[in-house]
């Protein structure tokens, strides 16, 4: 019936859903979350915005984030187009980098981590 209808209201108000009754904790980042889900917040906004506007999230994980199998490419059967030199969404971990024996000026120091160019 329509009396037994929940609604969310508002803009900007703090939301909670649950998939499963009692899936939620009743605090936020529990050390030990109900159901055996992972906590995560999840943060929208810059660093540089002052704490009252801060938006974020909090996400309870059957697992972690950073826990994933490999990628594998979905082979689809109408969508085609070339993917060659595509960038891998694998997670990477970046080895750091070595101090030079001698001293250096900012732009002397300066390193290219990362590379855009045309694929085709």
């Amino acid at each position: 019936t329509m009396s037994d209808l929940q609604y969310l209201s508002g803009f900007g108000n703090y939301v909670s859903t649950e998939a499963l009754p009692g899936a939620l904790p009743k605090t936020n980042n529990p050390q030990k979350c109900p159901m055996g889900l992972y906590a995560e917040q999840l943060s929208g906004t810059a660093f540089t915005a002052p704490r009252h506007a801060n938006k974020f999230s909090w996400l309870y994980r059957i697992l972690p984030t950073a826990v994933q199998s490999k990628f594998t490419p979905y082979e689809h059967k109408t969508l085609k187009g070339s993917f060659e030199g595509m960038a891998s969404p694998q997670q990477y971990r970046w080895q750091p980098i070595e101090i030079p024996s001698e001293p250096r000026v900012h732009i002397q120091a300066l390193l290219s981590e990362l590379a855009a160019s045309d694929i085709a």
